[in-house]
């Protein structure tokens, strides 16, 4: 592991700042065009794409199971390696706030895929509608990128020799996302951005104690 700072208050909102209007970029010229292409090229027949966007699942599940290990384990006094605290904190922040921002920005999916769901290429629905709740309003950010970017800067900042594995991990879930009209572009720069923030800041809080020790 090497040092890293927590960013500064001016530093977290200018990144926000940049994310912000990457996003508007895109909303503006970019995801629908994208959207469109990905759907005449027709790249879902090709299941590469598809099997990129699972692995997301399995991470959600290791951490699910790593922390029962350590709850298994806690009256046995063991102490839990940090980086794995800290790839394993950044996945649940980061689930967390990705459920939380979809309700808050609510935004219309590029494709219908899941109960009937309206969307840009099957029912020309596009745009945000702020606190709109159920499956049709869960497109930003993308979850499945704000999982992958948080895990894979853990890792990458926890492991820093495996920086190639933890890039190409997060490219290939955008990139399934993206092919399979799961995702807009502007849906997996913010998933990408909160990810690799709630990341960043799990790894340079202060040092995670050992588990505290029970009287016998």
């Amino acid at each position: 592991m090497h040092s890293v700072t927590t960013p500064s208050l001016r530093q977290f909102l200018l990144s926000l700042l940049v994310c912000a209007v990457l996003v508007a970029i895109c909303y503006a010229w970019v995801d629908p065009a994208v959207a469109f292409w990905v759907d005449r090229a027709d790249f879902r027949r090709l299941r590469f794409f598809e099997y990129c966007t699972h692995w997301v699942d399995v991470v959600v599940w290791a951490t699910a199971v790593y922390y029962g290990y350590c709850v298994l384990t806690w009256r046995q006094n063991t102490a839990q390696p940090r980086a794995l605290l800290n790839i394993a904190n950044s996945v649940t922040i980061a689930v967390f706030l990705k459920d939380v921002l979809k309700v808050v920005f609510g935004r219309y999916w590029p494709a219908t895929w899941i109960n009937h769901n309206p969307s840009l290429l099957h029912d020309n629905a596009y745009g945000f509608h702020p606190f709109h709740v159920g499956t049709a309003f869960q497109s930003f950010p993308s979850g499945h990128t704000t999982v992958a970017c948080a895990a894979m800067a853990a890792l990458w900042l926890n492991f820093p020799r495996w920086r190639v594995v933890a890039i190409l991990g997060a490219l290939l879930v955008i990139v399934g996302l993206l092919a399979n009209d799961y995702h807009f572009v502007g849906d997996c720069i913010a998933g990408a951005w909160l990810g690799t923030t709630v990341a960043i800041y799990v790894y340079s809080s202060r040092r995670i104690s050992p588990l505290p020790q029970t009287k016998t």
